[in-house]
């Protein structure tokens, strides 16, 4: 990936602000537009959510989960919440996003952060419960609300920087429809509202507009179990983008996600996913500490994380280990670090540490309906250092440790044996990801980026041997950074 996880920050913050883009123009404060508060408008935006995917399930895909009736609503309240066995990117990832369509639809109706919520919460539970014949899944609770308040907030300021209600003609369609795919329920509320054609002489954002970034890069990868033998290395295109919002060293930040990352990395002419990574972070609470060295500058702040890797085990008939980890419900503390060595080379730093109340992560046992990964809580630690050489050029070595424990699972190692509620295999799995990467700006806005990352699985399990592997990958990419 062009840029990575937490040592990328200070990339952004230190080299590039937007000055009079056309999208992302920064303006006053006398051009915010307060957000009216309608929590019951919020409520009927999510329950329209539901019933409409609902409706799709049921009459086009003709799903036998969506058979719902009040005897199936009966049913689950009686049973409970159980561990499903969904697919590891519906489970992980679309549940989150799912999650982040409840928040926005609080967030575009008025509501703060905080307030936000319990609507994840409540659209989660009706869901859950009423819409779907299945018993409501824990697993599926925990990352609707909690990864859907990270993906809902980013995706809500994101679309918060395209409204322009000054724009008219084909710039005002284009915003509005961009502004409808990253935030549906916002764009569709402001459809039903009017606001989508209203010109007005104010722009209408109602968050003050901070610096941003966005990239968008593609390129070749390879992944290989050994970079020595031609026989194990699978080939793929790849693409990349990512979206850096404000500077964690502001001492503007007062709100969740003032500042907060995003990227998504994928894959084209493969057949590894589509979607391989997601890594997101956002700065709830920040505070500078005391230092008597004047050149050197300390953050503490606490993060909400959601990262997602997964990879296919066997591709072409070349057959390479997998990897899937996932921290879908992640907060922890985190230090962010900066230096001034000289003129024009600065270090930057930064250590999280954050509990894992829901992850992911590879399994070589529990095979059940699609499930092929086990679920459970844990921690994850992030180290980042990052050297750069003023504007052009920087190089930056970043470490991951992802460590998932199964708590709930099968009593035994017969594999004739099977329970279906729950987390997979006892035991605990660790993904241990590190990187070291260059990347050097030509003329202004391309960049060129070439990477070497190493990622290594450990898996312990109560009732079979552990197991060990490692997937090694090069990737070089050209981006262009708007």
């Amino acid at each position: 990936m062009v840029l990575l996880l937490t040592c990328n920050i200070v990339y952004v913050q230190s080299q590039i602000s937007i000055k009079n883009d056309s999208v992302l123009a920064k303006h006053s404060t006398d051009s915010l537009y307060a957000l009216p508060k309608h929590p019951f408008k919020a409520a009927t935006s999510i329950f329209s959510t539901n019933v409409g995917v609902w409706a799709f399930d049921r009459y086009v895909t003709k799903g036998e989960f969506a058979k719902i009736s009040l005897n199936s609503v009966r049913n689950n309240l009686k049973t409970g919440f159980v561990w499903d066995n969904d697919m590891f990117a519906t489970n992980l990832f679309a549940h989150p996003y799912h999650g982040g369509l409840y928040f926005n639809a609080a967030r575009s109706n008025g509501m703060n952060f905080w307030q936000s919520i319990p609507f994840a919460a409540g659209g989660s539970l009706m869901w859950e419960i009423a819409m779907e014949n299945e018993p409501p899944a824990i697993n599926d609770f925990m990352a609707t609300t909690i990864g859907g308040t990270c993906l809902g907030e980013m995706t809500f300021r994101i679309s918060d920087l395209l409204i322009n209600d000054r724009a008219v003609g084909f710039e005002r369609f284009g915003r509005e429809l961009l502004l409808t795919l990253v935030s549906p329920i916002r764009g569709i509320n402001r459809i039903l509202s009017g606001d989508s054609k209203r010109v007005r002489n104010i722009r209408g954002n109602s968050i003050p507009t901070p610096p941003v970034v966005f990239y968008l890069s593609m390129g070749h990868r390879i992944i290989a179990g050994n970079l020595k033998h031609t026989n194990e290395m699978i080939n793929s295109g790849c693409v990349d983008a990512g979206l850096y919002y404000g500077d964690s060293f502001s001492e503007e930040n007062e709100k969740p996600y003032d500042f907060f990352m995003f990227k998504v990395g994928g894959n084209f002419l493969s057949s590894q996913p589509v979607i391989s990574r997601v890594n997101a972070l956002g700065l709830l609470y920040s505070v500078d500490l005391p230092t008597k060295w004047l050149r050197n500058r300390f953050i503490f702040g606490i993060f909400q994380h959601f990262n997602y890797y997964e990879s296919n085990a066997v591709i072409d008939k070349i057959s390479i280990k997998p990897y899937k980890i996932s921290e879908a419900a992640s907060v922890g503390p985190g230090i962010l670090y900066k230096r001034n060595l000289a003129k024009h080379v600065g270090l930057y730093a930064s250590l999280h540490l954050s509990a894992i109340l829901l992850g992911g992560s590879q399994t070589d046992h529990y095979q059940f309906d699609k499930r092929d990964y086990n679920m459970g809580s844990g921690f994850s630690t992030k180290l980042s250092c990052d050297l750069r050489f003023g504007s052009k050029a920087h190089l930056y070595f970043v470490s991951e440790d992802y460590r998932i424990y199964s708590w709930v699972g099968k009593q035994t190692a017969d594999p004739t044996v099977i329970n279906s509620n729950s987390q997979g295999d006892i035991g605990n799995a660790s993904l241990t990801v590190v990187r070291l990467g260059f990347n050097y700006i030509i003329k202004k806005h391309f960049l060129i980026s070439t990477e070497t990352s190493y990622n290594y699985r450990l898996s312990h399990y109560k009732y079979y041997p552990t197991v060990e592997h490692h997937v090694e990958e090069n990737k070089i990419s050209l981006g262009y950074i708007f």
